[in-house]
């Protein structure tokens, strides 16, 4: 095999709008907050919202804005949706006694403990995503020490791989079954990580963050390939000196390694993380402060080198008064979120139909995958 990572052009790149449109916020379960996590292309919106009384928060599910408990394997317990894919199975974590939590599918049959169908040795797992066949993606300690990358579906069950050092996570997969994380040795940063089905039933995983002692996360991956995450590679400091991690879009160098593409912050924040990216290239995620001015992270949206605040969609009349984090955004150009509302509270948002102007450009992406430093596991 040639080791090197395989690129392609994903075609048109796309400009921003700054057109004015709404920003929806999500109700709740009953209790004074939300957060939206993730949307699929039906504009189903899943997240967490809090029960009357503000105690507990369930992992919800929004249909046509219209809020739904989808339970907790404790009842009395907080559970998250992390992510939903396009035939609106949910997945996330149920919080367990002790402190730990574990990996839990939502769906419309039930509730299913998927850190104990995958063999977590002690009930602590987390299922970051979802694809449309039903594979999750997340971490666990399947194996003993720290938790690892693994792979979960109702036929094959669990499979602990994606992770090349002591620990790390999957946390996005596509529908081509390629996932995208972040291993770590014991005491040192991040490394951003990508694993590829080698049709055997195993994965082929190699590193595609910056070499060396260097962060490096990818967050998430599109069904077209394109990664995205964060590093504080060389020239991304505030200074120049590498110091605070920027928002990136990873891809092929051409000669076995990889490059990123760096996304830029919002004015007066020093630090930016992409969280989501779609097929088209729109990339969502957030900025804030490292500097411990006290400044608000603001919540953005990224394409063909622009980065906007979508704060500046907001008007007079919003209920929001700060967007935080924008943390999905599907096919149609939807992103969700959360902020900080009016009367004090923090809530899920929804702009429908973001879409940028279509303008000249290509876009590099992650088409296959043969790593230079390649481990099968």
């Amino acid at each position: 095999m040639n080791n090197r990572l395989l690129s392609t052009v994903a075609g048109l790149a796309l400009a921003v709008s700054a057109s004015a449109q709404d920003v929806t916020r999500l109700e709740t379960l009953g209790g004074s907050g939300s957060i939206a996590r993730d949307i699929n292309d039906l504009g189903q919106i899943v997240g967490e919202s809090t029960l009357a009384g503000d105690a507990v928060a369930h992992a919800t599910i929004w249909n046509a804005g219209v809020a739904s408990d989808l339970g907790a394997v404790e009842p009395s317990g907080n559970s998250v949706a992390w992510a939903i894919n396009n035939l609106g199975v949910a997945v996330g974590s149920s919080d367990l006694a002790g402190g730990l939590r574990t990996a839990t599918m939502f769906e419309s049959r039930g509730l299913i403990d998927v850190g104990q169908a995958a063999g977590s040795v002690n009930g602590n797992s987390v299922a970051w995503d979802i694809n449309d066949s039903g594979v999750v993606a997340g971490q666990a300690t399947i194996n003993p020490g720290f938790a690892k990358g693994f792979f979960w579906d109702p036929a094959n069950g669990g499979t602990a791989a994606g992770t090349l050092y002591q620990g790390g996570a999957n946390l996005s997969i596509n529908n081509a079954g390629v996932s995208v994380g972040h291993s770590f040795f014991f005491g040192d940063p991040n490394t951003a990580t990508i694993a590829l089905p080698d049709g055997m039933g195993g994965y082929l995983v190699g590193e595609i963050g910056t070499p060396g002692l260097t962060l490096s996360v990818a967050s998430a991956i599109s069904n077209s390939g394109i990664v995205v995450g964060h590093t504080n590679g060389a020239g991304l400091g505030t200074n120049g000196d590498g110091g605070d991690w920027q928002a990136v879009i990873y891809e092929d160098d051409g000669r076995g390694g990889t490059n990123y593409i760096p996304l830029g912050r919002l004015p007066g924040l020093s630090v930016s993380e992409a969280v989501d990216v779609n097929d088209s290239g729109l990339v969502v995620g957030y900025a804030f402060d490292g500097t411990g001015s006290g400044l608000a992270p603001k919540a953005f949206a990224w394409n063909n080198g622009t980065m906007f605040d979508l704060n500046e969609l907001l008007d007079s009349g919003s209920e929001f008064v700060n967007l935080l984090q924008a943390t999905g955004v599907n096919e149609h150009g939807d992103i969700v979120g959360f902020g900080e509302t009016t009367d004090g509270n923090i809530a899920g948002f929804v702009i429908q139909g973001f879409v940028p102007t279509p303008a000249s450009g290509t876009t590099l992406v992650f088409a296959g995958f043969i790593a230079a430093r390649r481990r099968r596991n």
